[in-house]
């Protein structure tokens, strides 16, 4: 009987030893599982934690390149606005009474046009810088006679040119232009009175300040006149280019342009303008070097300034500096001498070069 129980005994025993060696393998199994991935993971760790980064990234390589050539036109923008010349008010130099009207409210008053009557004798409108300040007989001289001269060339009197000298030939034309005129024969003297002056251009009627019939004495009003295109105001800023013929565009219109002068005159050139403007009082335009000139350039990265307050570049890694003088740039980019287009230039000498010294 006690045999049996102490078999009994001794086999659960061993059941339980044989559990217990089974549990503590499984379990130097299991933290022999965990602890291997983790040990290598320390060792990469401490691998990668030992490389330095310059031993990781690749070494820079010299990139070589060639002064390139651009156009500069020096593009500038300034305010642009139309400008009128002063309305005139054309005036009567006679006394008498108004026989004939030859002008109404839109015509056009040109050289050589008749307006009015006085007493039945032709007053005629003439254009010009400046009116007469005195009647023409021959032996005068001066820009007023000239003025006389041409409006006798433009009506089919005189034949010679307007020299500014009344000689024999004007008094010819003058005592014709009286005849025809209503002033009388052999008279060589043509007055004032038988002028209107319209102004530097051609005159549009804007109202007609005497009717059939009025009495005018010198100093009169004949008619007025609406203001006229006298020129494109500009103004300048900045620094303009001037090394060369200008010109300057406003809204696809292209002329040229004197820089300092502030201003477009010529009149076929204010009237493209000002129609390209429209109803626009004020605009901008873009001022520019009617030929672009040709520059060299480098990128700013291949220029290095040294200690002495050289500026240079390197041909290469090896090669000695050329010492330049930049001459304008803009983002990115530096002018050099049109000479150096072609050569060859280091982009990168703060990389590759230990010597940035430009002796």
């Amino acid at each position: 009987m006690p045999t049996e129980i102490d078999d009994a005994v001794s086999d659960r025993s061993m059941n339980v030893t044989k559990r217990s060696y089974l549990s503590a393998s499984a379990t130097v199994v299991l933290v022999t599982v965990l602890v291997a991935p983790l040990m290598a993971l320390g060792t990469w760790v401490v691998v990668v934690a030992s490389q330095s980064p310059l031993e990781s990234s690749a070494r820079a390589e010299p990139l070589i390149g060639a002064v390139e050539a651009a156009n500069r036109s020096g593009d500038t923008n300034v305010a642009v606005t139309i400008e009128y010349a002063n309305a005139i008010v054309p005036t009567a130099h006679a006394s008498g009474t108004i026989t004939a009207l030859n002008a109404k409210v839109g015509d056009e008053v040109a050289q050589g046009m008749q307006l009015i009557e006085i007493d039945a004798r032709s007053v005629v409108a003439y254009v010009a810088q400046a009116p007469l300040y005195r009647d023409i007989s021959r032996g005068d001289e001066g820009d007023d006679v000239r003025t006389a001269q041409q409006l006798l060339k433009d009506l089919g009197y005189l034949e010679s040119q307007a020299d500014g000298e009344a000689g024999v030939s004007t008094a010819r034309a003058i005592m014709a232009f009286n005849e025809d005129s209503g002033y009388g024969k052999n008279n060589t003297t043509l007055s004032r009175g038988a002028l209107v002056w319209v102004g530097p251009e051609p005159a549009t009627v804007s109202d007609m300040v005497v009717a059939l019939g009025d009495a005018v004495v010198p100093g009169s009003e004949v008619f007025t006149t609406t203001a006229s295109l006298a020129a494109i105001g500009v103004t300048e800023t900045g620094a303009l280019p001037r090394d060369g013929a200008v010109e300057l565009e406003v809204l696809g219109v292209t002329t040229p342009y004197q820089v300092g002068t502030g201003a477009v005159t010529e009149p076929e050139s204010v009237s493209a303008i000002a129609e390209a403007m429209g109803t626009l009082e004020e605009s901008v335009g873009t001022i520019r070097l009617a030929t672009p000139r040709t520059v060299a350039t480098v990128p700013a990265s291949a220029l290095v300034a040294d200690g002495a307050g050289r500026t240079c570049f390197f041909p290469g890694v090896q090669e000695a500096a050329i010492v330049v003088e930049p001459a304008g740039g803009s983002l990115g980019t530096v002018e050099l001498e049109p000479s150096l287009l072609g050569q060859t230039v280091l982009l990168n000498p703060r990389e590759v070069r230990s010597d940035l010294s430009c002796d």
